[in-house]
């Protein structure tokens, strides 16, 4: 009897001690999953309106700009991570408009530093070959090393080669976005944006507006993506 009673009595501290132990792996989890998320500032900014009086306005969803119009965005990190920005003209043609080049990410990548696209107080500047252009802003934790490998071979590559190596960027940007939708629950942002190669030229004269007051913050813990297009007529 005395020795049930012993048991009795034993039992509802060792029932705690279970519940505590069995609860810290749990605890543990979930506070590893609550990372702090990375930041950075983005601002997309459009140029348009009369030679003398030029007004700058953010690049919205669902806008069309026209021959003339200039284009610039700008990229701060707040926190440590990793942006590109990758254009697809209309004529199947990739570039990578930011980082400027891959080497950056070890040269020339810096939080609380602004930087421009294009360098310097340059715009880049909408010509006469209108289209359908689609810009992928792309931002993660770790280094996107599949999308750095096939945008490598495509920039080295004989023409005949440059379309399917194109294809296959292209799959593996949307892989990710989609990877990133199905993760976040969220619908990604369909945006209007800039555009590079096809249908800019660089302008001659450098304008000092600055669209660094256009800049949103993003936070995000592991992947962001958001896809702009543009027409320009």
């Amino acid at each position: 009897m005395r020795a049930f009673r012993k048991l009795w009595k034993v039992t509802p501290v060792a029932a705690l001690f279970f519940l505590i132990l069995n609860s810290f792996p749990a605890a543990a989890v979930a506070a590893g999953k609550e990372k702090a998320d990375l930041k950075f500032w983005w601002a997309f900014g459009a140029l348009r309106g009369p030679a003398g009086a030029p007004k700058v306005e953010p690049v919205a969803a669902k806008s069309v700009l026209k021959s003339g119009d200039k284009l610039r965005i700008m990229i701060e990190l707040q926190q440590k991570c990793f942006v590109y920005v990758i254009h697809h003209n209309a004529q199947g043609d990739v570039s990578m408009l930011f980082p400027y080049s891959l080497k950056q990410f070890d040269t020339d990548y810096q939080t609380a530093r602004k930087y421009y696209v294009p360098k310097g107080e340059a715009w880049f500047q909408l010509d006469d070959k209108t289209g359908s252009e689609t810009f992928y802003l792309i931002a993660s934790d770790q280094r996107l090393l599949d999308v750095e490998f096939l945008y490598n071979r495509y920039v080295a590559a004989e023409p005949s080669k440059k379309g399917e190596l194109a294809g296959q960027m292209l799959a593996e940007i949307n892989g990710i976005r989609e990877q990133h939708l199905a993760s976040s629950g969220q619908p990604e942002v369909l945006a209007k944006s800039e555009d590079h190669h096809r249908g800019f030229e660089r302008a001659t004269g450098a304008d000092p507006t600055d669209i660094a007051g256009l800049a949103k913050g993003i936070a995000f813990t592991n992947t962001y993506t958001e896809t702009f297009v543009i027409e320009h007529r």
